[in-house]
């Protein structure tokens, strides 16, 4: 059971809320107003869902705090180093730039 809600979490939620709905109409005569609210809690339960999904995917759900302090430490250095690199390249450009200038006056 836990591998069919792990696998098809969509098919669950939404057979949990029919069953609601249907049991709704049946027994409790529910109006507009109940099925929109039953209709609103499936979006928000359906958008809690997708948002584990991508948590997941992310992997920020299953690290530990000084795992993430490394990742963090890590990416900052990675992008300390493009900025090194860009500006190294910027100036080398900015030379090259020049040279083509001095060249192009006559």
């Amino acid at each position: 059971m836990k591998k069919f809600l792990t696998e098809h979490p969509y098919t669950a939620t939404s057979g949990i809320f029919i069953v609601l709905i249907v049991f709704g109409f049946l027994f409790l005569h529910w109006r507009k107003e109940d099925y929109a609210f039953a209709l609103l809690l499936y979006f928000i339960v359906t958008l809690g869902i997708r948002l584990d999904d991508i948590s997941r995917q992310l992997g920020i759900g299953q690290s530990d705090a000084v795992t993430l302090a490394d990742k963090n430490d890590r990416i900052i250095s990675l992008m300390q180093q493009i900025q090194h690199n860009l500006s190294e390249t910027n100036d080398k450009l900015s030379k090259i730039q020049a040279a083509m200038d001095r060249q192009a006056e006559p």
